[in-house]
């Protein structure tokens, strides 16, 4: 007849609830406040998480929280993708008489693979047309997994493929997670603008993962006819002024600590802009034909005055 008994019921409520949507193969936790029959307390307890009649994971009752008595559980989410309905039961030898107390919680939630995301980064433009220039491409994933040895791949609009490469071992400085790799690519012939898209398609790695896709875009230019050379000096001290930054319509460079820059532009007119925090210098036209030789006279702009929009 002690076979038949029924168990005294031990009461399951979440005060915190397993997320919805849970990464494959990764941690997860939740609370539960328990209700306890009079002569039965947490003392005694032991747990079982079951999967149907499969026991996952066993043992004594974790030591409730001190504040409000609650238990928190740490599991791991299976590998496999799709949902799943778990069981807690928590059971206690019984009270006096022997008897059995017994709770069960059903746990419903659904594995999800990873996902990723991509950067990419240092892509120049313009580029020269028919000219090699490489890029940076990183991934990283929301469990911060190991990306490793993945492959990414990189295509024009029509989706050619341009470029593909590993991902290294090693991840970006400075990051935990971000793994990546520099792309060795040869621009189009075709002058304009283009946009390219890498795409990142996880294979062999332990758990599931979806991939993802960026994109960039870079101008291809016609091959460089002629030279702008461009020196910027302070116009009251006549000092150099270096980190400038040069333009010519869509050319580009930066002055070095001599406040020397050289852009190599085809023949045609531009508009010459250049710029630093600090200084104010004159934007012009400039008619390329030949080999051009430029100084840039800056003016130092006053300190703006913190106090000036301030009123009593």
């Amino acid at each position: 007849m002690e076979e038949n008994r029924i168990p005294i019921a031990i009461g399951l409520a979440f005060n915190k609830a397993p997320p919805q949507s849970i990464d494959a193969g990764t941690e997860f936790s939740f609370s539960v406040s328990l209700s306890w029959p009079e002569g039965i307390g947490p003392e005694c307890a032991t747990f079982r998480v079951r999967d149907g009649d499969r026991t996952i994971h066993a043992g004594d009752l974790p030591k409730p929280a001190a504040e409000d008595g609650d238990v928190e559980f740490t599991l791991a989410a299976p590998e496999e993708v799709g949902e799943h309905l778990w069981t807690l039961v928590v059971a206690c030898a019984g009270n006096e008489e022997g008897e059995l107390a017994k709770g069960a919680l059903p746990l419903i939630f659904t594995t999800v693979p990873h996902a990723t995301s991509l950067a990419v980064w240092d892509n120049p433009s313009p580029v020269v047309r028919g000219a090699r220039f490489e890029v940076k491409v990183g991934a990283k994933c929301t469990a911060s997994c190991g990306l490793g040895g993945s492959t990414v791949e990189i295509r024009d609009e029509a989706g050619k493929l341009m470029g593909s490469g590993a991902l290294d071992d090693a991840t970006w400085v400075g990051t935990a997670s971000l793994y990546w790799t520099t792309l060795q690519l040869k621009a189009p012939r075709k002058r304009g603008l283009h946009a390219w898209t890498v795409s990142f398609s996880p294979a062999d790695l332990n758990l599931p993962h979806g991939g993802a896709t960026s994109s960039f875009s870079f101008v291809t230019v016609a091959e460089p006819e002629h030279s702008v050379s461009v020196k910027v000096v302070n116009k009251k001290t006549k000092a150099p002024i270096g980190g400038a930054q040069v333009r010519l319509g869509l050319y580009r460079a930066v002055t070095d600590e001599t406040g020397s820059a050289k852009v190599g532009v085809p023949k045609g007119e531009f508009e010459l802009v250049v710029t630093r925090a600090g200084y104010k210098m004159p934007e012009r036209s400039v008619e390329v034909s030949k080999d051009v030789r430029l100084r840039i006279v800056a003016e130092t702009l006053p300190e703006e005055d913190p106090f000036a929009s301030w009123t009593a």
